[in-house]
């Protein structure tokens, strides 16, 4: 089980932006503004900004950083995605999409990134903006988009009461549909094996969070929730899944479904992400907050 403890709070968060970005060294957030929706502060714990990145025109839906923290990538209505230093310096800002961007993410390890249009297409560039394909299927919102730890495959949860897995290399497509929209998916291991042994783990409308395996397509299901699960994360090493609702909770559980933990909030959650090194979880709440807890596993005698 888990000793989970309060540790810090971060105001003036836009709703909008509940793909918040985390910097791998755990010790800054990347978050839209409330008061300026279109603005990204960089700030540290104590909510302290550092370095706002300004430039967007419309409403900014989804920050992250790179694997090794050079690169911050945000995603807006403005129908743009922009690549920063976390200094602030621009690097290029990419404009082949055809609706708002909702979500945008790094791969794990190749120079590529994916983001998700409203409409439902799925456009992959590289880290210096240069198109390489286009992903059709979606029929409605991207909501998230996360891939493998090997950056061979891409989910994606839909409006479309879908999740899509795409196998790059492969060119493979696979269509797992669910009951209502999908908010988000994460990757897990089932035994910390090879690609054979992940699972899909999906939040979704009727807040049942459900596991498929990748290697049988078997599916479970946890109803962990009363309500819309939006949120999840998981891990660097998947074994610690967390997950945000409406319901005004955050679950944590591993990767086979055993409930580890349990945050009851005030209000409503939408975001969530953990630190690299899996001892901090950050919440996005409605009202415009971050909360920030510390994580620390209990080891039984």
């Amino acid at each position: 089980m888990l000793s989970i403890e309060h540790y810090g709070v971060i105001g003036d968060v836009s709703e909008a932006c509940w793909q918040f970005g985390v910097s791998p060294d755990g010790q800054y957030l990347a978050v839209a503004a409330r008061s300026q929706p279109d603005v990204i502060q960089i700030c540290n714990f104590q909510g302290r900004i550092f370095k706002k990145l300004e430039g967007h025109r419309g409403l900014v839906h989804s920050i992250a950083f790179s694997p090794d923290g050079r690169t911050l990538v945000s995603a807006s209505l403005d129908k743009t995605v922009r690549i920063w230093s976390p200094t602030g310096s621009l690097y290029t800002v990419f404009d082949r999409f055809d609706s708002s961007v909702e979500s945008v993410c790094f791969a794990p390890n190749v120079p590529i990134l994916a983001g998700g249009e409203k409409s439902g297409l799925i456009v992959l560039f590289d880290i210096g903006g240069n198109y390489i394909a286009t992903l059709h299927s979606p029929k409605d919102r991207i909501y998230d988009l996360i891939w493998s730890h090997d950056s061979e495959l891409l989910a994606a949860a839909c409006a479309d009461r879908n999740l899509y897995l795409y196998n790059i290399a492969n060119q493979v497509k696979k269509v797992y549909k669910h009951p209502g929209p999908v908010y988000g998916a994460t990757f897990s291991s089932s035994n910390g094996g090879p690609s054979g042994s992940w699972k899909l783990i999906t939040t979704c409308e009727d807040g049942i969070i459900r596991f498929i395996a990748l290697d049988d397509g078997k599916l479970t299901e946890a109803k962990f929730h009363q309500k819309r699960a939006i949120g999840i994360a998981s891990t660097k090493d998947g074994s610690l899944i967390a997950t945000a609702s409406l319901d005004k909770t955050v679950q944590m559980f591993d990767r086979h479904g055993n409930q580890q933990g349990k945050i009851e909030l005030t209000e409503e959650a939408l975001g969530i992400a953990f630190s690299n090194d899996s001892r901090y979880l950050y919440i996005s709440t409605r009202s415009g907050h971050i909360l920030i807890y510390s994580i620390t596993k209990i080891h039984k005698e």
